[in-house]
């Protein structure tokens, strides 16, 4: 007998939209006629306890519905387990749902059902982050310097949309936000060896363009191209982050003098003053600063249902 489609709930994401779809995806859940198992998460980390679980159990096919915090946990929670990864569709009800932006599919409820029982399998890549006394896999974004600042005061504009959140959050944060000293190492996908020491207004790695509720960061960056994208940029004041800041939204920016763009392999960024580093995976804070960060990319693990253009294995419930 087929197992049930497995589904992981955030229903705290966005400030309750999580909660708020279950009805109706229920109602169309049973529409469909599909046997699935619906499941809500209820503490921080449940959701990779949850995706871990419905690994082991044997499961093909996993709907995740929350944002990309949720969707970390889930890849986590299969990542780290010993069984077959099952296909994993996503109804982004997050605040910025900058994984979702990677796929073909709409993030409309039917159209993410049809992804469900008829979508086709991509192979995405992560990348796996090392620090002093832990790692983590991340499926878009590791990040640190001002996008800490930003989602340390996130809440406070709970009440707007994604993007608008992170611009109010973006301006309280360059009032007092400083640069810091790091070095960072690279091994690149065609220039070979990059290296680079100065204060960091934000280095991030991603897997895909899009961070923060659609700043295009790395505008170049695919999740199936078997690399991460480097993007540093130097030391700079508030009011060239605000000149600069249209350019980042568009993903025009390559050209700006403090800005430092690569597709890569693998990364280190250490602290240049033994200060540890705080950071964030998937626009979630991780609560122990190192001073140093060994980063990765782990090609093609993650199984991602989508719509073509896609790849070639259709998965049936």
């Amino acid at each position: 007998m087929p197992t049930p489609i497995q589904i992981i709930v955030n229903p705290n994401a966005a400030g309750g939209r999580g909660r708020e779809v279950v009805s109706d995806l229920r109602r169309l859940l049973d529409e469909r006629g599909l046997d699935y198992r619906l499941q809500l998460t209820e503490r921080p980390g449940h959701a990779g306890e949850l995706a871990e679980k419905a690994e082991g159990d044997g499961s093909r096919k996993l709907l995740v519905v929350g944002g990309d915090g949720t969707l970390h946990e889930v890849a986590n929670g299969l990542l780290k387990g010993d069984g077959a990864i099952p296909a994993v569709a996503v109804l982004p009800v997050g605040t910025g749902n900058d994984f979702h932006r990677m796929v073909h599919g709409s993030g409309e409820l039917p159209a993410v059902l049809t992804t469900l029982t008829d979508g086709l399998v991509r192979p995405f890549d992560v990348g796996l982050v090392r620090w002093v006394g832990g790692e983590e896999y991340f499926v878009n974004l590791l990040g640190m310097g001002i996008d800490v600042a930003v989602l340390q005061r996130r809440s406070h504009f709970h009440l707007l949309p994604g993007l608008m959140q992170y611009l109010g959050a973006l301006g309280a944060a360059g009032v007092t936000f400083r640069p810091f000293p790091v070095v960072v190492e690279a091994e690149t996908m065609s220039e070979g060896r990059f290296h680079w020491e100065g204060r960091t207004l934000l280095t991030a790695i991603t897997v895909g363009p899009s961070v923060g509720g659609g700043f295009l960061l790395s505008p170049e960056a695919r999740p199936d191209d078997q690399a991460l994208d480097l993007f540093l940029a130097g030391g700079m004041g508030v009011a060239s982050v605000i000149r600069h800041l249209p350019s980042v939204l568009r993903g025009t920016h390559r050209n700006i003098r403090q800005v430092h763009m690569h597709q890569i392999r693998r990364a280190r960024i250490q602290s240049a003053d033994d200060t540890p580093l705080h950071f964030e995976l998937d626009g979630e804070l991780m609560p122990d600063p190192s001073p140093w960060l060994e980063i990765e990319v782990i090609p093609g693990v993650l199984r991602i249902l989508d719509q073509p253009a896609a790849g070639p294995v259709r998965v049936r419930s």
